[in-house]
């Protein structure tokens, strides 16, 4: 595992890090700005909405598709889980890796994970995502 820490914010002494730990095999699709997650720096809100709308509203009719709206675009916590796999996977990157990687070994060891830690070392996991997350969204 491969991790990474950035400060996303420090208010009176008190700081929050991210914390990523990516398996190696998946550092080949991380995007560029990744550690911009969750910081004051992050700007891609506007491109995960155009994905996620991309890859579920327009991919989907409501009437046809009402388990599939019901369980993943309705689904505040899916759509959370989603924004976060756009925000730090480079889509470019990540057909390229689709068209090298035809068959994986092993899919439940290619995990994301990502925590905040704060100055005082309390550590929270928000998400442990791994390749067939990843590949469900795009």
């Amino acid at each position: 595992m491969i991790r990474t820490t950035s400060l996303i914010s420090d208010e009176n002494g008190y700081k929050k890090y991210n914390l990523f730990e990516i398996h190696e095999t998946l550092q080949d699709i991380i995007a560029d700005d990744y550690l911009e997650y969750s910081s004051k720096n992050f700007k891609k809100d506007s491109y995960c909405e155009l994905m996620y709308k991309k890859n579920f509203y327009d991919k989907y009719d409501r009437d046809k598709y009402k388990e599939v709206y019901e369980k993943y675009i309705d689904n505040e916590k899916f759509k959370d889980k989603a924004k976060f796999i756009y925000s730090i996977i480079d889509y470019d990157k990540y057909i390229k890796f689709v068209e090298l990687n035809e068959t994986i070994e092993n899919p439940n060891e290619l995990i994301i994970s990502y925590s905040v830690v704060d100055s005082d070392g309390v550590k929270v996991n928000f998400y442990n995502i791994g390749i067939r997350d990843i590949a469900f969204v795009f």
